[in-house]
């Protein structure tokens, strides 16, 4: 195992990062598999805290697709440290260990900034206990190749039952890349496992928003929608764990704010859509879930 060391300036930022992105990083750990230790133009990004058993089906997942990106794990503070299984031939393991929990957000720009200083083109996201379907790296990455203009690409997702494994829903998300902007000016229509980003866009655009919490992958679409366009792939690559403890199922009101907050910050008085979008969100704030769920499911505006 080879591991190097992490250094931060003397005032204990992260470079690029302001200030509100300070926190506590313990050291890189790479695990080299029997290949080249030859750079992929792709870096998974990974962030698991206490989830060892969802750390591993994930990578079980990936390891049966081509070997197309290095994997960036970071272990949030997890308590007794998460294990890090050897790499089968031709992947590469990247492990970045904080030395406290300091949350999702804080762990997803840890694991930018370490990206974005390795040079990678390609950041494809997958949470911890999520799993792929065979070919998803190939599909995203030849398609951001053949259109240079977009700079995040999702996929549709199947929502599973974490105990059963059963489906519960699929996310159909819009594909092209009109009716995404559309969209997301009402709600979020990227999933945040699905998706395949230009690191450009981060370098550009800046790190997720800790103000924005369990909203913080919406503020970062509106906001690299400023620069790049957005899409998703008509096929089904991600297989999305569902629990009863979903955080935004259980903070759905603070989720909602969060997303009103980037609507307003990004509102543009002249477009329709976005008047949609505040509307939808105030809707949703004040009449009680399981209205809102009846709602949905019949409104084509609220999908």
């Amino acid at each position: 195992m080879h591991s190097e060391g992490y250094v931060q300036n003397s005032e204990g930022s992260l470079g690029w990062f302001p200030i509100w992105a300070i926190f506590i990083l313990g050291h890189y750990d790479t695990t080299y598999s029997t290949m080249s230790d030859l750079q992929k133009s792709i870096c998974y990004l990974i962030c698991v805290y206490n989830d060892q058993q969802g750390l591993e089906s994930t990578l079980r997942s990936v390891f049966r697709d081509a070997p197309l990106a290095d994997i960036l794990i970071v272990d949030d503070g997890s308590t007794p440290p998460m294990v890090i299984p050897d790499a089968p031939k031709g992947y590469r393991i990247l492990h970045l260990p904080l030395e406290r929990n300091i949350g999702l957000i804080g762990a997803l720009n840890a694991g930018i900034k370490y990206i974005i200083e390795k040079d990678y083109i390609y950041t494809a996201r997958l949470d911890a206990g999520d799993t792929v379907n065979e070919g998803r790296l190939k599909a995203q990455f030849e398609y951001l190749e053949k259109h240079p203009s977009i700079g995040i690409v999702g996929t549709q997702v199947r929502a599973f039952d974490k105990k059963t494994g059963e489906t519960l829903f699929h996310f159909n998300n819009p594909t092209h890349p009109k009716v995404v902007s559309r969209r997301l000016k009402v709600k979020n229509c990227l999933a945040h496992p699905s998706v395949m980003i230009r690191t450009q866009a981060f370098a550009i655009s800046g790190p997720y928003d800790p103000s924005y919490k369990y909203a913080e992958d919406y503020e970062m679409w509106r906001r690299i929608e400023k620069f790049f366009g957005a899409a998703n792939l008509k096929q089904t690559y991600v297989n999305k764990e569902i629990s009863p403890h979903q955080m935004t199922a259980l903070n759905r009101k603070g989720s909602t704010l969060s997303k009103l907050r980037a609507q307003i910050k990004y509102f543009k008085f002249f477009n329709l859509w976005c008047w949609i979008g505040v509307l939808r969100s105030l809707i949703a704030l004040i009449i009680p879930r399981k209205l809102w769920k009846i709602l949905r499911s019949n409104l084509s505006i609220a999908k």
